[in-house]
C-alpha cells in the first residue's frame, strides 16, 4: 500500500514539475525572445492592413453600385481600426520609449517581459481578425416604400373623405384581414390606395407595404415579381409554387405586419397560391383589393367592400376648372358649354383630367365641336369595364391631339402590356423603324422628338410617368380606349391600326391581315390559330410567348409578307440563326430581350435594310464575323449583354454606317488574337453615340478617336455599373498615375460637352485641369473619389471673374469621397464668383475628406437656392459647414441665409464641427427641411452662434453648454430629427416655443450633457398656461441621455395626439415629462401634464430615478390605445400597476417586465386588471413574490400566454386574496400557454384553496422549479392538456398535480 502511495505521489510530483518547467519556460521566453514578439506583431499588423485594403476595394465597389454593406463587415472594420490603432500606439510609443531609456544597453528584464506579453496578446487578436472569413460583403439596398411614390395627384374631394377614413379605420382593426375598394375604371381607385399607402407609411402601421397590379392579363408570376421588388426579395425558384413559398416566408418574418395591395383585380385570385399569408392562422398580413367587380372581391372572402362612387357635379366642375385654368371664369357662354362637357365625363376623374387638359387654351369653337362629338359618338360594345361617357371623353381627347405623330406614339404605347414601364428608347427604335417621325434622319434627333411627344402626352394625361427613369405608363382605362381606337382605324391616310392579344388564347374568328401592328403577349399561348393567321400589311410585331416553340415562331414569321419592326422578349431563342432566316428580308429593326446563347451561322448579307439591331440582355459571349455583313446597320446595342467577351476582328470596321454602338461588357485594350481592337472604331465616321469599356487609361489610342461623339458612356479602368442611356454624355475614368495623358480625344470631351464625370485615382488632376478653364460649366454630375495625391487640394485652383458666366453653373449632383488632401472645391471662393455659380446644385455628398475645413463660404452659400440634400461625414478637421470670414462684423442689413429647397441635412462623425455657421445676427432658415440628422458631433456647440473662436485649441466639450436650436434658426417643416452623440448641447430647443407641427419622428441618443429636450424661458409670475402640441409626431426614442431630467421645462402641458411609439431607455436621471419644481412627492413618468391618446407601444428601460410609472391622477381615458408595454431595469419600481391607478389600459395586449430588482408585484393587491391582455413575460426580477392577486388574475380574462423565469423569490404566481371568502372553483377561460422556469422558491402556481380550472390550457413548460411539488393546493382541471414538459421531458399522469408530484418524487430520489 505504501509503495502504491509513493508511486502516486511520485507521478503527481513529476506532473507538477513538468507544469512548473513549462510555465517557467513560457515566462522566460517573454524575456529571451522579446524581439521576435515585437517583430511578429509588426508583421501581423502589416498583413491585417493589406487584407483590410483588399476588402475596402470590394466595399467601395459595392457602395458605388448602391448596395448596403453587411453589418458584420462594418463591425470587422471597426475592430480592425481599434486593434491597429492600439498596436501602432504600442509599437510607436511604449516600445520605442522603453528602448530609448537605456539606448539599447542594460535592458530591463521586467519591462521586456511586460512588453513581450502585451505584444503576444495583441498578435493573437490580430491573427483572429485576419482569420475571419467575410462570406457576404454587401446586400442589395432596400427598395423604396409604396408610400414614397404616392402620386401627388390625389384630390381630397369631400365625397371621398369618408371612404379614405373608412379604409384607414379598417386597416387599424385587428379583426379585418382583407378589404376591397370597388368602382368603375377611371374612378380613382389606384390613386386612393396609393394615398392610403402614403398615410400608413407615415404612421408606421406596418413593417412593409407592397403593391402589384393584377390586371385583366392575370399574370400571377409577374404579380409575384412585382411584390418581391418592394421587399428586395430575389427569387431562387422558377415556379409559381416555389416563389409562393419564398414570398410567404419573407412576409411572415414581419413583426408589425405587412400591407399587401393588389390593384385592378378582374377575377378570383388565390392569395395563398401567390404567397400572401391569408387565413385565420395568419394575423400579420392585411390585404387591400381594388376591382371593378364587388362579386370578385366577395368570392375572395372579402366582407368589407367599400364603393368609390363617381364625383359629384360640383367636384367634377371643380376638377375641370383646375385642368383648364382661368379661361372659364370670364366667359359665360364658354362656361355653359364646359358645364355640359363636364356632365358628359360621367363623374370619373380620368375622363375629366384627360379632356380638360386637351381643351386647355383652346378656342370656343373647339369646345363647341367637342361637345357635339361627345353627344354623337358611338361606343363599341366590346370595351369591358369602361363606362360609355368615359370612352367618349377619352376618344375625344385622342381626337384633339393636333398632330399624327402624337397619336401614333400614344397608340404605340398602348400596345405594350398593361401597367408596363414603356421605355422611351423602345419608342425611338420602333418609331424609326416605322418611319413615324417626319423630317427626322438620325436616331439622336428621334430621341429628342420622342421626349417632346411624350412630354406633350403626359401634359394631356394620356400618358403617365413611369416607375423608372426614361419610361412612361398608360392608365388601364386610357389604354383600353387606345387599343379600341387602334383596332378600328384603317391603314389608309397614314393611320396606325393595331390588334392586341394579351390573353390566354387567340381570339376566336379573328383575322390579322389588315392590321399594320400586332402585339401578342401571353404566358399561356403555345399554339397558333388554325386559320386567319396571315399578316399581309404587317409593319410591327411584338411577340412575348415563352411557351411558343421555335418551330411555331418561324411559322408566324413565314406568314409575314413584309415587316419593318420585330420586338421579341421573354422567350428562349437559343440562337439568332434559329429564326432569322424566317423573317422577311425588308425588316428595318430587330429588338430582342430574350434568352439567347449565341448568334450562330446567319446570312446577314440578305438583310440589306436592317438598320437597328438590339440584343437586350442576351447571354451571347462572342459577336461573330457574320454580324459585320449587316451593311446598313445604324444602331447596334449590346448594352445589356453582361457575358460578352469577344468581338471578331473586322466586325466593327465593316459596319461603316453605324450611328450608335454599345459593346456591353466587352473590355477593350490588350486584346488577344481573335478579338477586335480599338483601331476598328476609326472606320466609324458616322458614329454619334458610343458605349464602351476600356481596361485602363494606358490603352487609349493616341488619335482623337472619341472627339466627335455627341453622346457616350465611356468607362476607362472603372468597374462599376451605372445606368447606360443612349442619351448620356458620361465619362468614368480611373487615373492612377500623376503624369497621366488623356488620349483618344477624352480631353476634348471633357472640355466640350461631358455632363456626367466620375474620376478616381491619384492622377485625376489631369482630368480636372481639362475642366477648370471652362469653369465646369457643362458638368451636371461630378463624382471624385479615392485620391491620395498631395497636388489635389482643390478641384480648381483658378480665380474666376465675378462678371463671368458662372462656375459649376450646370452642376446638379456633387459627390466627393476619400480625397485625402482635398481642402475645398475652389481655392479662391472668397473672391467673388459669378452670379449663377452652383445655382443648380441639388445634391451634395462629402465623405472621408481629412483636410477639408469647410464646404463653402457664406457668399457662395447664398447661391444654393436649389439645394435639396446635403450629406457630410467623416471630415475630421471641419469646424463649420459654411465659413463666415468676418463673423463679428456688425450687420447693417438683414443677415439671413435661406435654403429654400433643402429637404435633407445629414452631418455625421465630424469630430471638430462646432457649428453650422456663425455670425453677428446671422439667421438661417430651412423652410422645406424634412429630415435633419446630427450624429457623432462631439464638439458641436450650437447651430448658429454669434461668434466662436475657432482658432482656439480649447475643446468645447462640456464648456458653456447651449441649445442646439434657438431663435436664429428655423425649421418650419421638420418631419424627422435625429440627434446622436452630440456632446455639447444642454437642450434641443430653448427660449421660445418651437414650430414643430410637422415633426413625425424624434430620435435623441447618447447626448450626455443634455438636461431637457425643450426649455422655455417664462416670467416667474404668470397666469398664462404654456402648452406645446406635437401635432403629427408618431415616434419618440430617447436613449442614453444620462443627465436628462425632464422632456420639457417651463411648459405646463405637452400633447402628443398622434404618438404611437415611445421608447425611453437608459435615462438614469429622468423624472417626468414636464418639470414639477414644487413637487414634494416622488414624481411619475406619466402624469396629467402629458397626453398620449394614440400611444400603442411603450418601452421604459434603465430609468434609475423613477419610483412610479403612472400618477394616480391620470384620467381613465389615458393610454386607451396602448397595445405593448415593456419595462426593463427600472430598479426603484415596486410594482407596475399600483392599487390607486385609475387608468385601465383597455387595449393592452402584451406586457414584458425584465430585470427590475425591487419589483415585488406586477399588479398591486387591489390594482385594476388589464382585461384585454394576451401575453405576459416576466424575467429576472429577484424580489418578485407574486405576479398578482387571484382577483386581478381572474380579471385578465383574455390572457393567452404567461411566461415567468428567473425570479428567485417568487413563491406563487397567483396570490390568494380570497382567504376569508370560500369559493369552490377558480377559473381562467383563455390561458393556453404557461412557462415557469428557474424559479427556485416557487411552491405553487396558485395557493388558492379551491379547484383551479384552466379549460384552454394546451402547453405547460416547467423547468428548474425544485420546490414546486404540486401545481395547486386543490385540484386542477385542464381538459385540453395532453402532457407537460418538465425539465425538458414530456410527462403526464392524468393531471398536473399528479404529474408534478411524481416528478418531484423522482427529484428527491
Amino acid at each position: 500500500m505504501a509503495e502504491v502511495l509513493i508511486g502516486c505521489a511520485g507521478n503527481l510530483i513529476a506532473k507538477i514539475g513538468e507544469k512548473l518547467i513549462a510555465e517557467t519556460g513560457r515566462h522566460l521566453g517573454y524575456v529571451l525572445f522579446y524581439k521576435n514578439y515585437i517583430e511578429s506583431l509588426k508583421e501581423q499588423v502589416k498583413n491585417l492592413q493589406v487584407k483590410s485594403e483588399g476588402i475596402t476595394i470590394e466595399v467601395e465597389e459595392a457602395k458605388r453600385n448602391g448596395e448596403v454593406i453587411a453589418p458584420e463587415v462594418e463591425q470587422w472594420f471597426e475592430n480592425v481600426e481599434i486593434v491597429c490603432n492600439d498596436s501602432t500606439k504600442f509599437l510607436d510609443y511604449e516600445v520605442q520609449e522603453r528602448k530609448s531609456i537605456w539606448n539599447g544597453w542594460f535592458p530591463n528584464i521586467k519591462i521586456r517581459y511586460m512588453l513581450s506579453k502585451k505584444a503576444k496578446k495583441k498578435t493573437e487578436k490580430i491573427a483572429a481578425l485576419k482569420s475571419v472569413v467575410l462570406n457576404k460583403i454587401s446586400y442589395t439596398a432596400p427598395p423604396p416604400a409604396v408610400g414614397d411614390i404616392s402620386s401627388g395627384d390625389f384630390k381630397n374631394f369631400e365625397s371621398r373623405i369618408p371612404i379614405i377614413n373608412q379604409l384607414m379605420n379598417l386597416l387599424k382593426d385587428d379583426t379585418k384581414q382583407i378589404i376591397s375598394l370597388c368602382g368603375m375604371g377611371g374612378s380613382g381607385k389606384t390613386t386612393m390606395v396609393r394615398e392610403v399607402a402614403r398615410r400608413v407609411e407615415a404612421e408606421k402601421m406596418f413593417d412593409e407595404i407592397i403593391m402589384a397590379a393584377v390586371s385583366k392579363e392575370h399574370d400571377l408570376i409577374k404579380v409575384q415579381e412585382d411584390l418581391a421588388k418592394w421587399l428586395g426579395l430575389r427569387f431562387k425558384r422558377p415556379t409559381q409554387e416555389g416563389r409562393a413559398n419564398e414570398l410567404r416566408n419573407r412576409l411572415l418574418q414581419s413583426k408589425k405586419g405587412n400591407l399587401v395591395i393588389l390593384d385592378d383585380v378582374w377575377k378570383h385570385v388565390d392569395l395563398n397560391s401567390i404567397g400572401i399569408p391569408f387565413g385565420k392562422e395568419y394575423n400579420n398580413c392585411k390585404v387591400i383589393l381594388t376591382s371593378r367587380s364587388q362579386d370578385t372581391c366577395k368570392a375572395m372572402g372579402c366582407h368589407d367592400v367599400l364603393t368609390l362612387d363617381i364625383l359629384t357635379e360640383s367636384e367634377t366642375w371643380s376638377l375641370l376648372e383646375e385642368m383648364v385654368g382661368d379661361s372659364l371664369q370670364h366667359d359665360h357662354e364658354l362656361s355653359k358649354t364646359a358645364s355640359e362637357i363636364a356632365k358628359r365625363c360621367g363623374g370619373l376623374p380620368i375622363a375629366v383630367v384627360c379632356l380638360g387638359r386637351a381643351l386647355k387654351d383652346k378656342k370656343k369653337e373647339v369646345w363647341n365641336d367637342t361637345l357635339k362629338k361627345l353627344q354623337s359618338s358611338m361606343v363599341p360594345a366590346n370595351i369591358e369595364g369602361v363606362k360609355e361617357e368615359v370612352y367618349q371623353s377619352l376618344q375625344v381627347s385622342y381626337d384633339l391631339l393636333e398632330d399624327l405623330e402624337s397619336k401614333k406614339v400614344f397608340l404605340l404605347c398602348c400596345l405594350y402590356p398593361e401597367y408596363a414601364n414603356v421605355s422611351l428608347e423602345a419608342l425611338v427604335r420602333c418609331g424609326m423603324g416605322l418611319d413615324l417621325y417626319r423630317g427626322v434622319d438620325f436616331l439622336i434627333h428621334a430621341r429628342d422628338r420622342v421626349h417632346a411627344l411624350t412630354d406633350k402626352l403626359r401634359s394631356r394625361y394620356l400618358l403617365l410617368s413611369g416607375d423608372r427613369k426614361s419610361t412612361v405608363k398608360v392608365h388601364s382605362v386610357v389604354r383600353s380606349v387606345g387599343i379600341s381606337v387602334a383596332s378600328m382605324l384603317e391603314q389608309n391616310f397614314g393611320q396606325f391600326s393595331a390588334a392586341v392579344i394579351h390573353e390566354d388564347r387567340w381570339p376566336r374568328g379573328m383575322t390579322y391581315g389588315n392590321y399594320n401592328a400586332v402585339s401578342v403577349v401571353s404566358n399561356e399561348i403555345s399554339e397558333l390559330p388554325t386559320r386567319g393567321l396571315s399578316f399581309h400589311k404587317l409593319e410591327l410585331l411584338q411577340l412575348a410567348c415563352p411557351k411558343l416553340s421555335l418551330e411555331k415562331i418561324n411559322t408566324m414569321f413565314e406568314r409575314m409578307k413584309t415587316v419593318k419592326v420585330v420586338e421579341l422578349w421573354n422567350m428562349s431563342l437559343f440562337s439568332l440563326s434559329s429564326f432569322l432566316d424566317s423573317l422577311p428580308r425588308d425588316i428595318l429593326a430587330l429588338c430582342m430581350n430574350c434568352e439567347m446563347e449565341k448568334i450562330g451561322d446567319i446570312n446577314a448579307e440578305e438583310f440589306e435594310n436592317l438598320e437597328i439591331l438590339s440584343f437586350g440582355k442576351c447571354d451571347i459571349i462572342e459577336l461573330p464575323r457574320q454580324i459585320g455583313k449587316f451593311a446598313n446597320l445604324r444602331l447596334l446595342d449590346m448594352s445589356g449583354c453582361q457575358c460578352l467577351e469577344r468581338i471578331s476582328p473586322g466586325v466593327i470596321s465593316s459596319l461603316s454606317q453605324l450611328e450608335e454602338l454599345d459593346t456591353g461588357s466587352k473590355l477593350w485594350g490588350d486584346e488577344e488574337e481573335g478579338d477586335a481592337s480599338l483601331t476598328e472604331l476609326e472606320s466609324l465616321t458616322n458614329l454619334i453615340y458610343l458605349g464602351i469599356r476600356i481596361k485602363s487609361i494606358s490603352f487609349l489610342p493616341r488619335i482623337s478617336l472619341f472627339e466627335k461623339l455627341q453622346r457616350y458612356v465611356i468607362y476607362v479602368g472603372v468597374h462599376l455599373e451605372k445606368s447606360r442611356s443612349f442619351n448620356n454624355r458620361m465619362l468614368l475614368l480611373k487615373l492612377d498615375d500623376t503624369d497621366t495623358h488623356l488620349g483618344g480625344g477624352i480631353d476634348k470631351l471633357l472640355q466640350k460637352n461631358t455632363e456626367k464625370v466620375f474620376l478616381t485615382g491619384d492622377g485625376m488632376k489631369t482630368a480636372l485641369n481639362e475642366l477648370v478653364p471652362g469653369g465646369f460649366q457643362l458638368v451636371k454630375t461630378l463624382t471624385v473619389e479615392s485620391c491620395n495625391n498631395e497636388g489635389v487640394e482643390y478641384l480648381s485652383d483658378r480665380t474666376y471673374s465675378s462678371n463671368g458666366s458662372g462656375v459649376f453653373s450646370s452642376l446638379e449632383k456633387l459627390r466627393m469621397e476619400k480625397m485625402w488632401h482635398l481642402k475645398g472645391i475652389l481655392r479662391h471662393d472668397d473672391q467673388g464668383l459669378p452670379f449663377r455659380s452652383f445655382s443648380r446644385l441639388r445634391d451634395i455628398h462629402l465623405s472621408v475628406l481629412p483636410e477639408m475645413a469647410h464646404l463653402f463660404n457664406l457668399s457662395v452659400a447664398m447661391n444654393l437656392v436649389n439645394l435639396e440634400s446635403l450629406h457630410i461625414e467623416y471630415c475630421p478637421i471641419m469646424q463649420q459647414v459654411l465659413d463666415n470670414p468676418s463673423p463679428s462684423e456688425p450687420s447693417t442689413t438683414e443677415n439671413k441665409l435661406i435654403f429654400p429647397k433643402l429637404t435633407k441635412l445629414v452631418l455625421n462623425d465630424i469630430i471638430s464641427l462646432v457649428c453650422f455657421s456663425q455670425g453677428n445676427n446671422l439667421q438661417v432658415e430651412f423652410p422645406l427641411l424634412k429630415v435633419l440628422k446630427l450624429e457623432y458631433l462631439q464638439n458641436f456647440h450650437t447651430f448658429c452662434p454669434e461668434e466662436i473662436n475657432l482658432a482656439s485649441k480649447v475643446k468645447y466639450k462640456g464648456v458653456n453648454l447651449q441649445s442646439l436650436v434657438d431663435h436664429k434658426v428655423e425649421f418650419s417643416s421638420l418631419a424627422e430629427l435625429t440627434v446622436t452623440n452630440v456632446g455639447n448641447i444642454k437642450e434641443i430647443w430653448s427660449g421660445h416655443l418651437p414650430n414643430l407641427v410637422h415633426l413625425q419622428g424624434l430620435y435623441i441618443q447618447f447626448c450626455h450633457m443634455m438636461e431637457e429636450v425643450i426649455s422655455i424661458q417664462r416670467p416667474s409670475v404668470t397666469a398664462n398656461e404654456e402648452r406645446i402640441v406635437f401635432l403629427k409626431l408618431k415616434e419618440v426614442i430617447l436613449f442614453g441621455l444620462n443627465r436628462l431630467t425632464f422632456f420639457c421645462r417651463g411648459i405646463d402641458h405637452v400633447d402628443f395626439p398622434q404618438l404611437r411609439v415611445l421608447r425611453l431607455r437608459w435615462l438614469t436621471h429622468f423624472k417626468t415629462f414636464c418639470s414639477e419644481e414644487t413637487a414634494d412627492h416622488p414624481s411619475s413618468v406619466f402624469n396629467d401634464k402629458v397626453t398620449l391618446p394614440s400611444l400603442e407601444t411603450l418601452e421604459v428601460s434603465e430609468l434609475d430615478s423613477v419610483e412610479k410609472l403612472w400618477s394616480s391622477q391620470l384620467p381613465t381615458s389615458h393610454f386607451r390605445k396602448l397595445k405593448s408595454l415593456r419595462v426593463e431595469k427600472c430598479h426603484k419600481l415596486v410594482n407596475i400597476f399600483p392599487s390607486d391607478l385609475q387608468t385601465l389600459f383597455p387595449s393592452l395586449e402584451k406586457l414584458e417586465v425584465e430585470k427590475c430588482d425591487s419589483l415585488e408585484e406586477v399588479w398591486a393587491s387591489k390594482a385594476a386588471p388589464t382585461r384585454n391582455l394576451k401575453s405576459v413575460i416576466v424575467n429576472e426580477c429577484p424580489n418578485l413574490r407574486n405576479l398578482c392577486s387571484s382577483n386581478t388574475f381572474k380579471g385578465l380574462s383574455n390572457l393567452l400566454t404567461l411566461d415567468i423565469s428567473s425570479c428567485k423569490m417568487m413563491e406563487a404566481v397567483v396570490a390568494d386574496d380570497h382567504k376569508d371568502v370560500k369559493i369552490n372553483v377558480f377559473s381562467h377561460n383563455k390561458l393556453e400557454e404557461l412557462k415557469l422556469e428557474f424559479l427556485p422558491n416557487l411552491n405553487y402556481f396558485s395557493d388558492i384553496k379551491c379547484d383551479l380550472e384552466l379549460p384552454e390550457l394546451t402547453q405547460v413548460v416547467i423547468k428548474k422549479c425544485p420546490d414546486m411539488h404540486t401545481f395547486s393546493e386543490s385540484s386542477v382541471i385542464t381538459p385540453k392538456l395532453k402532457f407537460a414538459v418538465v425539465d425538458n421531458v414530456n410527462t403526464w399522469l392524468s393531471n398536473l398535480n399528479k404529474t408534478l408530484q411524481h416528478w418531484s418524487s423522482s427529484w428527491e430520489y
